[in-house]
């Protein structure tokens, strides 16, 4: 099986930035927070469900995408949590990491929970999600001129959760049913219902088509600080090629960091001048020293030059 990982969501990347740049003190700090908070929530139970996959055995020449992530004819995003492709048929995964109890109001399109405490709480309807992934889906299976069985499954990570009044044509239940679920189809559909030509097409086609979006805030955003932030939440200085906390913390770390920071929130190019800026330092000299020391690959004139950020700065070292 040929499987193409789950990576971390550009919308934890992007809150998880905003919320180390946002003043504590604003009023959004509290709604980016939780925000982040529920991403995080989300990425746990899918990452939970992923690991279910590797115990399952399926067709050798499976294709199976975590967070497939596809734009439809208007321009409308579609993630889909899991996609799992087979010449059997297409089983598409709507995970859900919620606790409690939930149930669904079916004439109303509204999902809901009841929290520990009695607290009750709307979301939006994975079913009305899932199915509109599948009638994306089939639109793309149908141009290509093909026939595949499509199917559709609302699954919830936590083991704990009650999950009470749904419906009935909209399968849902816990991770740990996953294998019994797939193993139903695989024996409901024993023979291919594609030649291995076609299949190669449609998975050729779902591979071109999955483009992994970047998440942008639909709110506005507040100022947000700038330089080198250390663990106790004060701005450093730069002194010697390190960065100085009137803590005590000495370290380069924050650089990483806010190199990280401003390329998800500003730009992937930083020039010398808004490197200066960003981070609180008057020598050109001094960041040119240090922009030559990190090797970034550039663009332009010497003195209008750009410097690429890698995607992965948080992880190197000078």
């Amino acid at each position: 099986m040929l499987i193409i990982d789950r990576n971390l969501s550009s919308k934890i990347i992007v809150l998880d930035a905003l919320k180390r740049r946002i003043d504590v003190n604003h009023p959004r700090y509290e709604y980016v927070t939780s925000l982040l908070r529920r991403a995080e929530i989300g990425y746990r139970g899918e990452l939970k469900v992923d690991r279910l996959w590797k115990e399952l055995t399926v067709p050798t020449n499976s294709l199976l995408i975590h967070s497939y992530e596809i734009r439809n004819d208007f321009g409308n995003l579609h993630q889909i949590d899991t996609l799992f492709l087979c010449p059997h048929f297409m089983f598409i995964l709507e995970i859900k990491n919620v606790s409690g109890k939930i149930w669904y109001e079916k004439d109303k399109h509204q999902f809901l929970r009841m929290n520990r405490i009695g607290e009750i709480e709307s979301f939006q309807s994975p079913f009305d999600q899932v199915q509109r992934h599948a009638d994306m889906i089939e639109r793309i299976v149908e141009r290509l001129g093909l026939t595949l069985p499509i199917h559709k499954a609302v699954v919830i990570a936590e083991s704990s959760t009650i999950i009470g009044d749904v419906p009935k044509e909209f399968p849902i239940f816990h991770a740990i049913g996953l294998p019994i679920e797939l193993k139903k189809l695989l024996l409901k559909y024993s023979l291919s219902e594609l030649s291995p030509v076609h299949y190669e097409m449609l998975i050729n086609n779902l591979r071109t088509l999955h483009k992994p979006s970047i998440y942008v805030p639909r709110f506005e955003i507040p100022p947000l600080h700038k330089g080198a932030i250390c663990r106790c939440g004060r701005r450093m200085a730069y002194n010697f090629g390190k960065f100085v906390c009137t803590c005590g913390m000495t370290s380069k770390e924050p650089l990483y960091q806010g190199l990280h920071d401003y390329r998800v929130l500003s730009s992937e190019w930083i020039t010398n001048r808004a490197f200066r800026d960003f981070f609180f330092i008057e020598s050109e000299h001094s960041v040119s020293k240090l922009l030559k020391r990190m090797n970034f690959d550039s663009k332009g004139s010497t003195r209008n030059r750009n410097y690429l950020i890698p995607e992965d700065i948080w992880r190197k070292r000078l």
